[in-house]
């Protein structure tokens, strides 16, 4: 008779061990589909970041460029200005360009 006992409770045992397995492997999925889905989100807001820093360093970079060559950009202009002054009074017109009106 006790021995009918000890088999029963071994059955039973067993098939509650197989549920306690099946529902730790459920539980275990939905873990690792979270932890997949906050991996894939941190990693979007990452790509984000990365993306605005990149366009702010490119367009620093860009601003930077224009401002060192700034000085060179107002001589350019300074002697366009120079000569078309001294092309225009050469011809006799004077550097306002016109006569006055009275």
């Amino acid at each position: 008779m006790a021995g009918i006992f000890d088999g029963l409770t071994n059955l039973i045992s067993s098939i509650l061990e197989i549920f306690q397995g099946i529902l730790s492997t459920i539980l275990s999925a939905f873990q690792s589909v979270f932890s997949i889905i906050q991996n894939l989100l941190s990693s979007i807001l990452g790509l984000f970041q990365n993306l605005i820093s990149s366009v702010f360093d490119l367009m620093s970079g860009a601003v930077g460029f224009v401002l060192g060559n700034i000085v060179i950009i107002g001589v350019l202009v300074a002697a366009y200005v120079g000569y078309s002054a001294y092309t225009q009074k050469n011809r006799g017109g004077g550097i306002t360009g016109g006569k006055k009106r009275a």
